[in-house]
């Protein structure tokens, strides 16, 4: 019988929480106090939210046996330990990395913690709705964060694979987004080797459906244009009828989501730089 199908319930700190099977955590002493667990990641990953002598910490650990998570522990800890390079380049849009390494039979990474709402939108749509209520500008400083990390990033050689809104933290405060999921991305050349890659369907290109096609930084860009339309206009249908924000970054956006990569910017650079040039026409 799959173990899933009993529940094993766990206590840390007197947050509760369920794996498929039982696991030490005696590990996380050190961190702190336990005040928030994530437990139904898909990715394998299980999360906390700690508070001790370094202050609050997010603390991602995949190696226990998860409940929604389709393949072993073990691969979930090798996809997570592989993440590692990328959250050490640093960047004010990417979530702080303080600290990995092997933990148990897995691997656990310490990350300062983000305050913050994710983007992605609960039922009653409420996140994106707070969103869009900031200022124009603060909107637009937040993505040119987010355009300029993964600029960084391609230079680094990664291109993007699973962005979407739910990878997304806003703090309207700080004025800032950050993204707070990079462990599917991969290492330039990439290819399609799933026929439908992960991630959701409202922020993938083409070539993210299909077999054997390339994933490059062309990807990347559609992956961020798509943010701007589910932001801006209507991100299952991108015509300009649906568009709310300044005409000349629908333009940008359109072409860096064009269907065929050939058709999109050549370069994440110049994808940046035309969004930027865009911008710099508003009178904000």
């Amino acid at each position: 019988m799959d173990q899933a199908s009993h529940p094993v319930n766990c206590i840390l700190d007197g947050v509760s929480f369920q794996l498929a099977a039982p696991e030490d955590f005696g590990w996380l002493k050190k961190y702190g106090k336990v005040f928030k667990v994530w437990d139904q990641q898909p990715s394998g990953n299980l999360c906390f939210g700690v508070e001790g002598p370094w202050g609050k910490l997010f603390v991602k650990y995949a190696g226990a046996h998860t409940l929604r998570y389709d393949g072993t522990p073990a691969e979930a800890a090798y996809t997570l330990q592989q993440a590692m390079p990328l959250y050490e380049v640093r960047h004010p849009a990417l979530v702080n990395l303080l600290a990995h390494g092997p933990v148990n039979n897995g691997y656990a990474a310490v990350f300062a913690w983000q305050e913050g709402f994710i983007l992605r939108d609960g039922p009653g749509g409420e996140n994106k709705a707070r969103l869009q209520a900031l200022p124009l500008w603060q909107i637009l400083s937040m993505l040119d964060g987010i355009i300029d990390l993964h600029v960084l990033l391609a230079e680094k050689g990664y291109v993007a694979v699973d962005f979407y809104d739910g990878n997304l933290l806003v703090h309207p405060q700080t004025g800032q987004m950050v993204l707070c999921d990079a462990d599917l991305y991969r290492k330039k050349p990439a290819v399609n080797d799933r026929g439908r890659m992960f991630g959701s369907a409202r922020f993938m290109a083409p070539e993210e459906f299909m077999g054997g096609e390339a994933i490059t930084e062309c990807t990347t860009m559609f992956n961020l244009a798509s943010l701007a339309f589910e932001i801006f206009g209507d991100n299952m249908d991108r015509r300009k009828k649906n568009w709310n924000g300044p005409e000349p970054l629908f333009h940008v956006a359109s072409k860096a989501t064009a269907e065929n990569p050939l058709d999109r910017y050549p370069t994440l650079r110049a994808f940046q730089s035309a969004w930027r040039n865009a911008v710099s026409q508003l009178k904000l």
